[in-house]
């Protein structure tokens, strides 16, 4: 059957389906338009309209409920042909009652004929769509002689009924054009669907025989990770069955390292899995090598996923005896020198790229020898053992730790900080804490014993030096810490040890300068184009007993790479808003705001918003007075949500400034995002406005756009009158630098707020 004669037997099947009811609807609606128009009409056109809809009627009921037989020889052209020979005998009978059944001189039974006629074109539509044909000939040939009869009336009224009589078959001619067409459509991709289903209980009848003979193990899941399929190749491999297996929720598997490749899978890319597996259901275990694709359904959603499962453990037996013996101490299980210096090439490389320092950590035992000659070799080779142990408990997974040989071990540190000096102060932590686990004591069988280390340690980023003398420079430095008393980590550069020496002890003070209330805020001040103080920023500084005020330069960023700028963040602002409340009480400074610069960690906080609403409620100050001033760089990192975060300390009245503007990399569509209050412009682009013109344009590029986003504008840095008056004529009313004053401690400030 070609796809032509096929869309004509499904067009007839549909308009035979629904014939059988518009049959019945038909002859009870001509009933009652009979019952109805019997008293206006004469008895003979009554009595032949009647008997044309009787013999219509048996037509088309011999039509419909006629023995039809859709084999090889059915022909269901002709058959739709003989439809619609029905269909059309019974349009022209009932447009035959527009002449027949028309009442004169009764315009309430027109108007009822009318009616009755609209009704039956529209029940046309509906049962006659699937054929254009039938529709369109059924509603002209029902519709046509009442319009003409009403033209022939002669009267207006008669005549704009006919025309609205016209327009309606019009109407409904246009809209049989499109229910046809999609009816048409509709056929056409319901054989198309059949067509294919057939074609996919085919290809899966092969699918189901070749997974049955496949010598891999093969399994589907939904998103769920319940596996829906598995072969019994895969019910072998785990000494299970097809019927245990299917509806087992993978996420409850003994072995969960596979469930990552699976999810994998589930985000539309390829999962890969090679390593040991467990069996759930039996005690099977081996290792495996699985390839997990994701499964789409036909609109090309992801509805789970295939697994391909090869067990290797034959492979990986061999494979591993073979690497064991080439790359790792057999004594201790730990990478040689071959394997250290293989994985040392790819860490010099990966450093290169990510620009982050590596070092390396050379171990050599404290009298190590004494031990041998005196409790024997088996006893060292347990001591070596228990120190390999407890090197690798020190160190992250990606690092390595090595035997070379006797008592000497290497320790390889990779992703460190980005310069030296944070690079070098990780390596001295990270030393120290392989002394605190070397240093505790062994048990020897039945002796304790107590061993130290000396390290030697070096840097290193990208290829400046080659593998052996890193190596070598490490080795020098642990001769160093030997003759320094062993039991002690010393750098192979005398300039980096005192580095970090002096970072060590700096840290360590940091860390107690809160408790011994070491740190105070100076302020400087902030005026507008009249000079009038319109608030302060509230800077840190550190008086130390000893060393006296410590540049936040020195001591900042120490405190940003441990987790003491959280503490000391949450001090500043709860000093902040305890000066603000002390300004409260007093005329002359009840209205200045208080700015207060927040690190990029401290706003990252989950509690920060919590924090500063707090610190506002405890000393019962105007929100409105504390300006938040956060960085560009911090802003763009997760917009979402440091917009989520912004808005809710803004819901309260806090004010954000978006502090050193045009250092950055701001995009102008995330800005204008963000709810700030005012925009900074960083001292680098004030300090030459004078000497540059490139300063000076985006100087005023700057206040432009921040004049457009309807944003304050300051400018911190101003030391000149030249630069102020530049800035007021481009339009920036507000100003901070030494000009007006330098960052000064509390009482200086009030002095000088009070000679304003």
């Amino acid at each position: 059957m070609n796809d032509k004669t096929a869309i004509q037997s499904a067009k007839l099947r549909q308009l035979l389906s629904v014939s059988k009811v518009s049959l019945i609807a038909s002859i009870s609606l001509a009933l009652f338009l009979a019952y109805m128009q019997q008293a206006v009409v004469s008895s003979a056109s009554f009595i032949v309209w009647g008997s044309l809809m009787v013999l219509a009627s048996l037509l088309r009921a011999a039509l419909v409920y006629a023995p039809k037989h859709f084999d090889v020889d059915y022909d269901a052209n002709v058959h739709l042909w003989k439809f619609r020979l029905g269909v059309i005998v019974a349009g022209a009978v009932w447009g035959s009652a527009g002449f027949l059944l028309y009442p004169d001189n009764h315009p309430q039974h027109v108007m009822f004929l009318i009616f009755v006629l609209g009704g039956m074109t529209v029940g046309g539509v509906a049962s006659f769509s699937a054929d254009l044909i039938s529709a369109v000939s059924f509603s002209v040939l029902l519709c046509l002689p009442i319009t003409v009869r009403l033209f022939v009336a002669g009267d207006g009224l008669s005549a704009s009924m006919g025309m609205a009589v016209l327009l309606y078959l019009g109407f409904m001619i246009m809209i049989l054009r499109r229910i046809s067409r999609n009816v048409y459509e509709n056929i056409s991709l319901r054989l198309e669907a059949a067509a294919r289903e057939e074609k996919v209980r085919e290809g899966k009848e092969r699918y189901r025989l070749l997974l049955a003979h496949l010598p891999v193990g093969i399994f589907h899941f939904d998103t769920d990770l319940v596996i829906t399929y598995c072969n019994e190749r895969l019910a072998a491999m785990l000494r299970s069955s097809v019927e245990r297996l299917i509806g087992l929720d993978m996420k409850l598997l003994k072995e969960q390292a596979i469930l990552p490749s699976l999810r994998k899978a589930l985000q539309g890319e390829m999962g890969y899995f090679e390593g040991h597996y467990l069996a759930t259901h039996s005690e099977a275990d081996g290792w495996a090598y699985i390839t997990c694709a994701p499964f789409h359904d036909g609109s090309g959603a992801i509805t789970g996923g295939i697994a391909i499962v090869q067990d290797i453990s034959e492979r990986k037996l061999a494979e591993d005896k073979i690497k064991n013996l080439a790359f790792y101490d057999p004594l201790t299980e730990l990478p040689n020198r071959r394997l250290l210096l293989e994985r040392l090439h790819h860490a010099l490389a990966s450093s290169a790229r990510s620009n982050k320092e590596g070092a390396l950590l050379f171990i050599d035992l404290d009298n190590f020898k004494a031990l041998n000659d005196t409790l024997g070799h088996d006893m060292g080779d347990l001591l070596l053992r228990q120190v390999a142990q407890r090197l690798n408990s020190c160190v992250h997974a990606d690092d390595t730790v090595a035997r070379l040989g006797g008592d000497e071990f290497v320790v390889m540190l990779e992703d460190l900080g980005g310069h030296g000096l944070e690079a070098a102060a990780q390596t001295e932590a990270i030393g120290e804490r392989i002394l605190d686990a070397l240093g505790r004591p062994y048990q020897l069988v039945a002796h304790e014993y107590r061993c130290t280390p000396s390290i030697g340690a070096t840097l290193f980023c990208g290829h400046r030096l080659e593998k052996e003398e890193l190596l070598k420079q490490a080795d020098i430095a642990m001769y160093q810490a030997k003759k320094a008393g062993r039991n002690t980590v010393r750098f192979f550069d005398q300039l980096m040890q005192d580095a970090v020496t002096a970072r060590v002890v700096l840290e360590g003070e940091l860390r107690g300068a809160l408790v011994k209330r070491q740190f105070h805020l100076y302020y400087q001040i902030q005026v507008d184009q009249m000079r009038r103080p319109l608030g302060a920023e509230a800077l840190i500084r550190w008086i130390h007993p000893e060393r006296g005020l410590i540049s936040p330069d020195l001591f900042i960023k120490l405190a940003e790479e441990t987790d003491l700028i959280l503490s000391i963040g949450h001090w500043v602002i709860d000093a902040a808003c305890a000066q603000i409340k002390a300004w409260q009480q007093n005329v002359l400074t009840r209205n200045l705001a208080l700015a207060v610069n927040v690190s990029a960690r401290q706003f990252r906080q989950a509690d920060f918003t919590a924090q500063v609403q707090a610190a506002v409620q405890r000393h019962a100050i105007s929100p409105v007075l504390l300006k938040l001033e956060l960085t560009e760089s911090m802003l763009l990192d997760n917009i979402e949500e440091t917009i989520k975060t912004m808005q809710a300390l803004k819901e309260i009245g806090v004010q954000f400034s978006l502090d050193d503007f045009g250092t950055g990399y701001s995009s102008l569509q995330y800005l204008k995002r963000l709810p700030l209050d005012q925009i900074k412009i960083d001292r680098s682009f004030v300090r030459d406005i004078a000497a540059d013109t490139s300063d000076r344009e985006i100087v005023g590029t700057i206040i432009a756009m921040a004049q457009n986003l309807y944003l304050d504008v300051i400018a911190e840095g101003v030391e000149t009158e030249v630069q102020r008056q530049f800035l007021l004529g481009n339009g920036c009313t507000q100003f901070q630098g030494g000009l007006f004053g330098n960052p000064v401690p509390l009482e200086q400030f009030e002095a000088m707020l009070k000679q304003e």
